[in-house]
């Protein structure tokens, strides 16, 4: 079962990362105006929708501006404790797993329904998105399950001194 929680935990620790510097510097060209970035990544931005076909991206949809804020808003910081969490071996990851993976999840359900209900994407592009699907289901899992916590060294749990009752 280590084997395992710990290979979760490293996908869990990727796929933060991972949002943790696409979110601020990619993700959040759909909401500030362009000069509030440097060129370069603009220029990776606009190639990513080249290459990938990502019309959302290029379209900025309202609803995907909606979501871009709450990547912004909750999921950038919530990356930010799961790195810090799971490089630190906090028993509080857990948690903030299970509100990212949640949170994914929800965003990702009306992502892959315009994807999968238009004609727009090609498979790059679903090929591109479906990892998030499946980190957001493992950190759902990691929150459900959280699995051992760190041993607690006895010196941090002993007894204090107590008043006798007379």
């Amino acid at each position: 079962m280590g084997f395992v929680s710990g290979a979760v935990d490293s996908i869990i620790l990727l796929f933060s990362a991972v949002l943790l510097l696409a979110v601020p510097l990619i993700d959040a060209q759909s909401c500030f105006p362009a000069w509030f970035f440097h060129p370069a990544l603009l220029d990776l931005r606009r190639w990513y929708i080249d290459e990938f076909g990502d019309y959302l991206l290029k379209e900025k949809p309202h609803f995907l501006i909606g979501l871009t804020w709450i990547e912004i808003v909750f999921i950038w910081p919530l990356s930010i404790a799961n790195v810090y969490g799971i490089l630190a071996r906090r028993p509080w990851v857990a948690t903030t797993s299970l509100m990212v993976g949640v949170s994914i999840a929800t965003s990702m359900a009306a992502v892959m329904a315009e994807l999968l209900g238009s004609d727009k994407s090609p498979d790059k592009l679903l090929q591109m998105y479906c990892p998030f699907v499946a980190f957001s289901v493992l950190a759902i899992l990691k929150g459900l399950f959280p699995g051992p916590l760190p041993k607690v060294t006895k010196a941090s749990h002993a007894p204090s001194a107590r008043k006798k009752r007379a």
